[in-house]
C-alpha cells in the first residue's frame, strides 16, 4: 500500500463475486423455505397413519351364553344331576289303563312312568321344555296323551323356581313283551340327552 493514497474499499473485480455470493445466499434461503413449505403441505395432504384402535369393551347384552351340559345313561329310579344343578329321575314304568279320551294308544301294553325334576339351578325352569321320546327293541314307540289321567307328552307349562321340585307322568304304548328305553332332553338348548333304561 502506498502512503498517502486513499484506500479502495473493493476492487472492480470483487463486485461480481460479491453479487454471486449474495445470489447464492438468497437462493439457499429460498430453497430452505420451499422445502419447508413442501413438507408442511405434504403433511396436510397425506394424513398420518391412524393409531391402533383400542380393544373393544365387553358389553353385557343380557344374553346368557349357552353352556353344554352332557347327558348320561341311568337306570329307572336313578337320579341324574346336570352340571347346572338340574336333577331328573324317572320311576319304573307301570302298566295302566288309558281313559277313553287317550290318544296315541294303538295296541301293545300301555305303560306310564313318573318323572321328577328338582331345580337346584339359579334360575326358574319350565318343564314343558322337556322332550321325551321312547324306543322298544330299537324301534320308536308312540307317546300316549291322556289328559283325563294327567298324562302328557311333556311336563306341565309352569315355572319351577330355584329350589323347587315337580313331578309328572308320561306314557307309551310298548309292544307286548318289549322293553322301554326313554330319552329325555330337559330343554331345547344346552342339555344333552339323559337315557333311562332297565340296567
Amino acid at each position: 500500500m502506498t502512503p498517502g493514497l486513499p484506500l479502495a474499499l473493493e476492487s472492480p473485480a470483487e463486485e461480481p463475486e460479491r453479487r454471486s455470493r449474495s445470489v447464492l445466499a438468497v437462493g439457499a434461503v429460498l430453497l430452505v423455505v420451499t422445502v419447508a413449505a413442501l413438507v408442511v403441505a405434504f403433511r396436510i395432504i397425506v394424513p398420518a397413519a391412524p393409531a391402533a384402535a383400542p380393544a373393544p369393551e365387553l358389553v353385557d347384552t343380557g344374553v346368557t351364553e349357552v353352556q353344554e351340559r352332557p347327558g348320561t345313561v341311568v337306570g329307572y329310579g336313578q337320579e341324574y344331576t346336570y352340571g347346572d344343578g338340574l336333577g331328573v329321575v324317572v320311576g319304573y314304568p307301570q302298566v295302566y289303563e288309558p281313559s277313553d279320551n287317550a290318544t296315541g294308544f294303538e295296541g301293545g301294553s300301555p305303560v306310564k312312568a313318573q318323572v321328577v325334576v328338582t331345580n337346584s339351578t339359579g334360575e326358574s325352569f319350565r318343564p314343558n321344555t322337556i322332550q321325551v321320546s321312547a324306543t322298544s327293541g330299537g324301534q320308536p314307540v308312540a307317546g300316549i296323551w291322556d289328559p283325563d289321567q294327567g298324562v302328557g307328552l311333556t311336563g306341565p307349562d309352569v315355572n319351577v323356581p330355584p329350589g323347587g321340585m315337580i313331578s309328572f307322568e308320561v306314557a307309551f304304548a310298548v309292544p307286548d313283551g318289549g322293553d322301554l328305553r326313554l330319552e329325555i332332553v330337559p330343554a331345547l338348548y344346552g342339555y344333552g340327552a339323559m337315557v333311562v333304561e332297565a340296567l
